[in-house]
């Protein structure tokens, strides 16, 4: 039971970080950035689903993971901003992947970073890293996680299904 969620969480945290990605060439012209998009320079559909994902998501990762030093968001927020009509879904999906499987949260987390560090996706680490942590992941296993160590390396740190969630992962 663990596998299949474990491979369905991987699968759609890696649906939506290809959506995202897509999204922010897209909506990006001119540099290899989108721009950070925050109020009061938002269209009525932009601005619903920023104060949609602040007051869904300040709690969960902290202010200072959600906000830039403009006040625009970090990270997957800013480009489903700039696509809000992709991003209330994308944000629909990324709130049942969280809350509607049958993962314990220490064990998506870790699916989380493993995915993060696979992909490069450094928001992902600086994101989630906190959440791992307070979700009561061996404090030994994050510089192994973080260096993409063999699961060998990770036995007798990680639990053993968190162990295995890094194998599948």
């Amino acid at each position: 039971r663990v596998f299949s969620a474990s491979r369905r969480r991987s699968s759609l945290v890696n649906t939506r970080r290809i959506v995202v990605l897509r999204a922010m060439a897209l909506a990006s012209t001119s540099s290899a950035r989108l721009p950070p998009l925050q109020p009061p320079h938002l269209s009525e559909a932009q601005q619903e689903l920023f104060d949609d994902i602040v007051s869904t998501r300040a709690g969960v990762v902290g202010k200072e993971a959600l906000f830039d030093e403009q006040g625009g968001l970090r990270g997957p927020w800013n480009a489903e901003v700039a696509s809000p009509h992709l991003g209330k879904h994308l944000e629909r999906l990324a709130s049942a992947v969280r809350h509607q499987n049958s993962l314990e949260p220490r064990l998506y987390e870790v699916a989380i970073l493993v995915v993060g560090v696979h992909w490069r996706a450094q928001f992902e680490w600086y994101a989630h890293e906190r959440l791992a942590r307070k979700a009561g992941i061996a404090e030994a296993a994050f510089p192994l996680i973080k260096a993409g160590a063999p699961a060998e390396r990770l036995r007798g740190v990680l639990k053993p299904d968190e162990a295995a969630v890094y194998s599948l992962a």
